[in-house]
């Protein structure tokens, strides 16, 4: 009895990571069409009130994280992809009676074709149980979306500093920190003051009168030009501000790739100041604002090391836990001071 629980386990674990994995191939090439057909059709944007209330009034049913992602990029908003694709994971995984975090897992790796960070993102956020179904899952899933065709950016630091840069790196983890920990106190009060429709508005009206379409949606062109020529000094806190109004009044949609944006573009910034190569701190914001935001240091660690190589270790450790312990002495202290006030 046992083995048969076990088998059935087995089997279920990997259903889940295979619908997962198609469900972010899946995910992936709707959005891509979307993302273009809002880039010749910028009037959609018009429509991104409307959207919001259509995706309150859909709900919790069926499809609703998934369809309302899509509606969301279609009209402009500035979200992600993978809180869609963890999600519809963790779900089709609970469906099939296989464990959450293995469809957590999947769907990440699936999506980001970082399976090891997948499976740590999983266990860091939901727990450390079911360690080698999960592991399996999110390499599964990365398969999978691979097998469907699923393609993703390749970032590259074509350029590295001296391992004393690891003083740098920490103290721009401090910065990233404390930008995760104000994006999340703006998306908290966007949540509790302002609705979707008006969030929709609000959204809307800054990309048209400032014609600002390259911080709509992914934004992934953005995030690949950062590491490769200057960006915009407020780049960053233009994107920061349009993705906390659309996710914060309820827009579907994740925050990973707003945050890989925030990230990249902020480390761009910062790298003239301190004197370091440009893409290597456009890469360490890349992950460690999003590990901030997330409280997934390891996870967003990990990342570094997939998408970069071995060779950022030192650096993304430094620049990730930094950035975690800062965002959350920093919110810490603004709930003490919200709780006297």
């Amino acid at each position: 009895m046992i083995e048969r629980a076990w088998w059935r386990g087995l089997v279920a674990a990997g259903l889940a990571a295979g619908l997962a994995g198609t469900a972010a191939a899946f995910l992936l090439w709707s959005l891509d069409r979307a993302g273009e057909w809002f880039g010749g059709h910028r009037w959609m944007v018009g429509l991104l009130p409307l959207a919001g209330w259509a995706t309150q009034w859909w709900g919790e049913r069926n499809g609703a994280v998934f369809l309302g992602t899509v509606l969301t990029h279609v009209c402009g908003g500035s979200a992600g992809r993978e809180g869609a694709a963890v999600q519809v994971g963790g779900a089709l995984a609970t469906a099939v009676k296989a464990d959450i975090r293995v469809g957590m897992a999947a769907g990440f790796g699936g999506v980001f074709g970082t399976p090891w960070a997948g499976f740590v993102f999983a266990q860091e956020v939901a727990g450390r149980e079911a360690v080698w179904v999960c592991l399996a899952g999110a390499f599964v899933g990365d398969w999978v979306a691979r097998g469907w065709g699923a393609q993703h950016t390749v970032y590259v630091i074509s350029l590295w500093p001296e391992w004393w840069a690891v003083g740098w790196a920490g103290m721009a983890g401090l910065a990233f920190g404390l930008v995760a920990a104000g994006y999340r106190g703006l998306v908290d009060f966007v949540r509790r003051h302002v609705p979707v429709v008006a969030g929709g508005v609000i959204v809307a009206g800054v990309l048209y009168s400032t014609s600002t379409w390259e911080f709509a949606g992914l934004g992934v062109p953005k995030i690949a030009s950062a590491f490769v020529e200057p960006a915009g000094a407020g780049d960053w806190l233009v994107k920061l501000g349009l993705t906390a109004v659309t996710v914060g009044s309820g827009f579907r949609g994740g925050e990973a790739t707003p945050l890989f944006f925030m990230g990249a573009t902020l480390g761009n910034t910062l790298s003239g100041l301190f004197g370091v190569p440009m893409s290597w701190l456009a890469g360490l914001g890349f992950v460690a604002v999003f590990g901030a935001a997330a409280r997934a240091p390891l996870a967003s660690t990990v990342m570094a090391v997939e998408l970069f190589g071995p060779a950022v270790i030192p650096y993304a450790l430094v620049a990730c836990f930094t950035a975690d312990f800062a965002s959350r002495r920093a919110q810490s202290f603004w709930v003490d001071y919200s709780s006297r006030s």
